[in-house]
């Protein structure tokens, strides 16, 4: 087994200083709750990487105190290759040590580092990912999948009908987490991000029937959970991915879309039904829907996605004015209302002419 950079470079103290002095930070959120096993790790790994990366740079830092911004600034250049996206979060980790350190007001931001460079961060949709906008038939999909593996068809269903993340879908035990009755929800607890449940209602056949054939799979299985039996999450999270692709060719090269694309157009679908319009990306919401009608649904997305930011939900379908985003004189396609007749509704008012942002 390779070993890690900073067992190879960093001297014992440091190492020492690093897993003592940021424990603090490392096993707890900025809101003082506790990081998920997930989160300590990637915050572990970052900073020890961090620190050997320094000496490797000729910053032979001795311990944790000694971490200025002109270290920032010497990782920062030297990580100049790396994508905007990826800059963003390592330059949030070393503001995140910095504040720690109690050297807070001394934080700069990726565009200062990068002048000449355009690092605005995209958090808006830039394109559908949606397996419908690829005119793939998600349901005839699963069903092939279903045909070859039972439980890889029904952890695909799952992420279909209630935007669930893989590993959520993987993990969830459904015979704990639905609930039947007037009031019928789908109570989310493993396999969420940062550990946070959520509840998701059950409203259509499609949710109905995907749960009962997760409950119908899930009692064959010692722990209840979607994961394959006699597997661990790992396992059964490689054999989910590989069967994805080399069975149903579920894969940016082939199809065009990955399985990640079933939460976007679970998202999609939740705004349509809330709105009763078609989302940003489709053509909607600017000029048919007013801001605090599109703000509500992208609450409602938000919440059932399991995202603690309204919004994220916007990088799932684009965002209220995404119409504007064409080059200049582009018209954009509009959808006839008589496409999404259900859309009345006493929050929501229909804008017949266009609007400009305000």
């Amino acid at each position: 087994m390779q070993k890690a950079l900073a067992a190879i470079v960093l001297p014992k103290s440091l190492r020492d200083d690093i897993a003592q002095r940021l424990d603090p930070l490392i096993r707890f959120r900025k809101n003082r709750e506790p990081a998920s096993r997930k989160t300590r790790d990637n915050k572990w790994q970052f900073y020890n990487r961090m620190f050997a990366e320094l000496w490797v740079l000729g910053y032979k830092i001795r311990n944790v105190g000694n971490f200025r911004p002109r270290h920032v600034e010497a990782l920062m250049m030297s990580w100049s290759d790396k994508s905007v996206s990826e800059l963003h979060t390592r330059l949030s980790m070393m503001n995140l040590l910095l504040e720690f350190l109690g050297k807070g007001d001394q934080v700069k931001s990726v565009r200062d580092y990068f002048p000449e460079r355009d690092t605005t961060r995209k958090l808006v949709a830039q394109e559908n990912k949606s397996w419908e906008a690829r005119d793939i038939d998600v349901e005839a999909l699963i069903e092939k999948a279903r045909a070859l593996d039972e439980r890889l068809g029904c952890i695909l269903a799952l992420q279909h009908h209630f935007g669930l993340r893989v590993k959520e879908a993987i993990e969830m035990r459904p015979l704990r987490a639905a609930s039947d009755g007037e009031g019928a929800a789908l109570l989310l607890i493993e396999g969420t991000k940062g550990g946070r449940p959520r509840i998701i209602p059950i409203k259509t056949t499609g949710q109905r029937q995907a749960i009962e054939w997760a409950c119908a799979l899930a009692k064959s299985a010692k722990s209840e959970r979607m994961r394959w039996p006699r597997d661990t999450w790992k396992q059964s999270q490689a054999k989910f991915y590989y069967r994805c692709s080399s069975w149903l060719g579920i894969s940016r090269k082939e199809l065009g879309v990955t399985a990640h694309g079933l939460r976007h157009g679970f998202a999609q679908t939740a705004y349509r039904r809330k709105t009763g319009m078609p989302t940003p990306i489709e053509g909607g919401a600017l000029g048919r829907i007013d801001r605090t009608c599109h703000a509500e649904a992208a609450r409602v997305v938000a919440q059932q996605l399991g995202h603690g930011r309204i919004y994220v939900s916007g990088s799932y379908y684009g965002s209220y004015g995404h119409q504007l985003r064409g080059s200049a004189g582009e018209q954009n396609p509009q959808i006839p209302s008589s496409a999404f007749p259900d859309w009345q509704s006493d929050c929501y008012r229909y804008v017949s002419v266009s609007v400009g942002l305000s």
